[in-house]
């Protein structure tokens, strides 16, 4: 059985044969792509409150509210 990791090198591997017939160097645009920092915003409305405890106090992870209007009432406000 594979591991995951060889996989993932695996489908890269296709990906960049299929990607190649249509004139595009993958390991060329990955470099280029690896200069550019992105950032990963993980807004989860439970932070500001938490929905499984309601009646307890946040005990760590990521307490946020953002532009936020409140603390979120349900799962999906």
């Amino acid at each position: 059985m594979m591991v995951k990791a060889e996989l993932v090198d695996r489908a890269y591997e296709v990906a960049k044969q299929r990607y190649a017939e249509l004139g595009v160097d993958t390991d060329k645009a990955m470099q280029r792509l690896s200069k550019i920092p992105i950032s990963i915003h993980a807004w989860q409305g439970d932070d500001v409150k938490g929905f499984l405890f309601p009646e307890h106090e946040l005990t760590g992870g990521i307490g946020v509210s953002g532009n936020y209007p409140g603390v979120a009432k349900t799962l999906m406000s």
